[in-house]
């Protein structure tokens, strides 16, 4: 097990490294200059090519960029992240002053899917092929259907707008999270439904389900006490991969509702060129997503003693 944990943890490093090489240069393709911009930060807006050249060789960006990329990976080991272009605050400082807002965000949206997922999929498992079964399916289909961006204006419109029960943007309070966290939850929640619902339905059908109807236990009791914690092994992988996935979610979702956390950050820093920040805000959502990842294959060996880890040994 130990071995196995040590071995994710070497593949985890493998992916943050890919992500520091591929985000850093990518920054390099946008159009801007760097250089320009720190330089209209400092001098304003009336700049001779000599303040441009200035900065540039103050900053090191004279130098080629693969040497200005182990410059900086140099810094990464060291925890520093460097500076924003834009408003010189420390890029680590910042991301973490952004960040119990994105994880308020995200554990909100998670716990709001499981919420609506899990007794639909149960009654799903239970009613199926009839009409609950298929309203079951269309709220599904509803659900994968539409994108986050949309479903967050049609919640604005009808809960803010028209029925003024919470408010469109903002953070501080449960009023202002139910929006976002329903954004995100929605979406999630008809997959897991789906997915709650299919393996529930292949568990009934084991002999352990079928010696436990024999012994004269109600179908509930056989369900909730035999039947419901083998089938939520795979979903429970499933909503801890999707915990990633709504790190990413979160960009579009916190955007939308003005809520100051890591995704805001990064589409501020985007628009503003903010090369440091931006860069700062990529590494740190793959170092979650990779984290969650390693937390899930964990905890899914905790959930179920049969799943041993020796072949990775």
């Amino acid at each position: 097990m130990w071995k196995y944990i040590a071995n994710r943890l070497a593949m985890v490093l493998i992916v943050i490294a890919g992500v520091t090489l591929v985000s850093f240069f990518a920054m390099y393709l946008a159009p801007g200059d760097p250089a320009e911009l720190i330089a209209l930060e400092r001098y304003g807006q009336d700049l001779d090519k000599s303040q441009i050249e200035s900065v540039r060789e103050a900053e090191g960006l004279d130098a080629p960029v693969y040497f200005q990329y182990f410059i900086w990976l140099d810094h990464l080991l060291h925890l520093d992240l460097g500076r924003s272009i834009i408003t010189s605050d420390d890029v680590l400082e910042e991301i973490l002053l952004k960040l119990p807002a994105t994880i308020e965000l995200t554990v909100a949206g998670l716990l709001i899917s499981l919420l609506i997922a899990l007794p639909i999929g149960v009654l799903s498992a239970f009613q199926k092929n009839i009409l609950l079964d298929n309203c079951c399916a269309f709220f599904s289909l509803i659900g994968i259907s539409i994108p986050n961006f949309w479903l967050g204006i049609l919640l604005i419109w009808l809960f803010s707008l028209t029925l003024h029960i919470f408010p469109s943007y903002g953070y501080g309070s449960l009023s202002h999270l139910t929006l976002p966290a329903l954004t995100l939850g929605i979406s999630m929640s008809s997959i897991t439904a789906r997915l709650t619902r299919a393996s529930l339905m292949e568990v009934m059908e084991k002999e352990y389900i079928l010696a436990a109807r024999a012994r004269g236990f109600d179908e509930y009791t056989v369900v909730l006490r035999h039947a419901l914690k083998n089938a939520l092994l795979p979903v429970v992988t499933f909503a801890g991969m999707q915990l990633g996935y709504l790190l990413g979610g979160a960009v579009i979702v916190e955007t939308i509702f003005s809520w100051p956390g890591i995704g805001k950050l990064l589409v501020d820093s985007i628009f503003a060129r903010d090369f440091s920040m931006v860069q700062g805000c990529v590494l740190f959502i793959a170092v979650l997503f990779s984290l969650s990842s390693l937390a899930v294959d964990i905890l899914y060996a905790v959930l179920d003693p049969r799943i041993r880890y020796d072949m990775y040994d």
